[in-house]
């Protein structure tokens, strides 16, 4: 069974030996000083951060879905799930109706996992960032949010996860070549502005100046 919440210290561990990562390695995709920190939030001596937990636990959610989709082919493929139209005998015939659409669905989540967990580039570039996504066209119903946000040091697409998972995008969301009809969002990667707050100097964080801008739409393989 795949862990989906990474949120105690056994959980974390578990996490990253379903992903193959070393504890260096989750260190550099997270981008923390090394594996003694991620050692450290194993060993349950330093709470783990929440854009850690966001990252791990999105990545879980792929890897569990990724891990079903392939029960679901093996059973296909063995004849234990038929699929396919029942002929004039009473006999199922086996068509790829269903292989298709599961073998896509693996191809895009697995892509996305490899996109979550990337390396990042060894720029020395330690920066924070701050992720803000919102409707090019705000529907201004109180029902319905037209702004959200996401602090953290992850990449665009690693972003437009989180959103997708935590804020109901059941259908998911994908950055676009250009902006058109179906973009019907805006994603702003901002720096991150660090303010001193009272006399204990606790650090106080806020979105600052716009880095990068990306068009963002619902992706087009949604079923």
């Amino acid at each position: 069974m795949v862990v989906t919440l990474v949120r105690t210290p056994e959980a974390l561990k578990d996490a990253r030996a379903a992903l193959g990562l070393s504890a260096d390695a989750l260190a550099r995709t997270v981008r923390v000083e090394d594996g003694r920190t991620v050692r450290r939030w194993e060993a349950g001596e330093r709470e783990i951060p929440g854009p850690v937990i966001v990252i791990l636990e999105t990545a879980m959610g792929y890897l569990d879905s990724i891990k079903q989709i392939d029960q679901q082919l093996a059973m296909l493929h063995s004849g234990k799930m038929t699929s396919g139209e029942t002929t004039c005998t009473g006999e199922t015939d086996q068509n790829d109706t269903d292989i298709e659409p599961l073998a896509a669905s693996r191809k895009s989540l697995t892509e996305a996992l490899e996109i979550l967990t990337r390396q990042p580039a060894n720029d020395g570039s330690d920066r924070v960032h701050w992720y803000s996504l919102r409707r090019t066209t705000p529907l201004f119903d109180p029902a319905l949010k037209d702004e959200w946000s996401l602090p953290g040091e992850l990449s665009p697409e690693a972003a437009l996860a989180y959103f997708t998972r935590h804020e109901d995008f059941d259908e998911g969301l994908e950055i676009a070549d250009d902006e058109g009809p179906l973009t019907e969002f805006i994603l702003e990667k901002r720096k991150v502005v660090r303010r001193r707050v009272g006399a204990s100097q606790r650090l106080s964080l806020s979105a600052g100046k716009v880095v990068d801008t990306y068009f963002v739409r619902r992706r087009r393989n949604a079923t």
